[in-house]
């Protein structure tokens, strides 16, 4: 394993070999004492990728400091954003981009007995993974014994929350995906606020019978992807790792884009988009037999487009009812939330998205 020397001062900060060295033990993926969330994937040499927005690496440890070994995995000269909670404290996001695994140091500056550490994947599959080979410590210690209810949020840019977060790089500004926030995107924030373990399943651009700008690839032809990619020989994700008591489902934004304006594209086709989200609901259903779905509109169309939707999808809940998908309910978002960049969710729009929510999902998890 290389080590490899990236001093950071922070509270979280990157392993700086040249400092002296406590007694370190290295504990591998597998370990019983480390939790992952989310979409991930454990390769033949005991790698584990993070996948999915917000999929997560958990663990207590004793001591003084900590090292999770990463690296990133991404298209060209790409990059992901991962952030940490340290005790409960949530630290800024952070952009990795190293090309062999290197040390993430965290040194608490509380002097409890014991850290928890959880580590967040911010951005979305297309960007590629973070890979763990490790956790470094003085010792693990369990986490404690949770029996949460779990809720499953599948979307496109709005459910990863893509373009939200201009607190480290303006909008217009990087690349397209230097303002990704999943932690702070609306499920995630539900999730927390109801004590629930929570998967996203999200691609920006994604649509149900098309795409923004393309025909394909649509939801259903990622989401039984581990990476959440259209490559149907990549590796499944086995769905008994999460079954989720809820699963949110907010697509149609893309179904309705006009393409950008870069080729002809026909109106919104209602005839298209029934069946097809008919067809994708069967699938999920499929997956999840006894999990309680939700239907949800859009933040980001108009009045007028919304309206569309919202008579598809009820339509839609009749269909799938009769196809024996049940139970399914629908919720409404009150209103556009746009004032993040290129028209999407802010984080504080995020905020008050999953504010919404919360109180619809209140009567459904007792």
């Amino acid at each position: 394993m290389e080590r490899r020397c990236i001093p950071l001062i922070l509270l979280v900060i990157i392993a700086n070999w040249g400092c002296k060295e406590q007694k370190m033990t290295f504990f591998p993926t597998n370990h019983p004492d480390l939790s992952w969330q989310g979409r991930t994937y454990a390769d033949n040499k005991g790698n584990m990728y993070l996948t999915g927005s917000a999929s997560s690496l958990s663990f207590r440890f004793y001591g003084s400091k900590c090292r999770i070994w990463l690296q990133n995995s991404a298209p060209g000269e790409e990059y992901n954003y991962i952030s940490v909670s340290i005790d409960g404290v949530h630290q800024p996001r952070s952009p990795i981009n190293f090309e062999t695994f290197s040390a993430f140091e965290m040194v608490p500056t509380s002097k409890k007995e014991f850290h928890d550490v959880v580590l967040y994947k911010e951005t979305e599959p297309v960007n590629g993974s973070i890979i763990i080979s490790a956790v470094e410590a003085e010792s693990l210690g369990k986490l404690p014994a949770t029996a949460r209810k779990k809720i499953e949020f599948i979307g496109n840019s709005i459910t990863v929350g893509m373009s939200s977060d201009e607190s480290l790089v303006k909008c217009d500004a990087g690349t397209w995906y230097d303002q990704h926030n999943a932690y702070d995107a609306y499920g995630p924030r539900v999730a927390r606020a109801l004590d629930m373990d929570y998967m996203i399943n999200g691609f920006s651009g994604i649509g149900i019978y098309r795409s923004t700008r393309d025909e394909y690839p649509l939801m259903k032809d990622v989401y039984e992807s581990a990476f959440l990619g259209p490559d149907p020989s990549s590796p499944r994700w086995d769905f008994k790792k999460f079954t989720p008591d809820i699963v949110s489902i907010c697509l149609g934004t893309n179904d309705f884009s006009d393409g950008g304006g870069m080729t002809p594209r026909a109106p919104f086709d209602p005839e298209k988009f029934i069946p097809a989200y008919v067809d994708f609901l069967k699938m999920v259903h499929g997956h999840y037999p006894a999990a309680h779905i939700i239907i949800t509109n859009t933040p980001m169309l108009p009045p007028e487009l919304n309206e569309i939707l919202t008579q598809c999808i009820d339509a839609i809940k009749l269909k799938a009812e009769a196809e024996g998908i049940v139970p399914i309910s629908i919720f409404s978002f009150s209103k556009m939330y746009v004032n993040g960049c290129g028209g999407h969710p802010s984080v504080e729009e995020q905020g008050k998205m999953a504010e919404e929510f919360v109180l619809f999902l209140n009567g459904l998890v007792q």
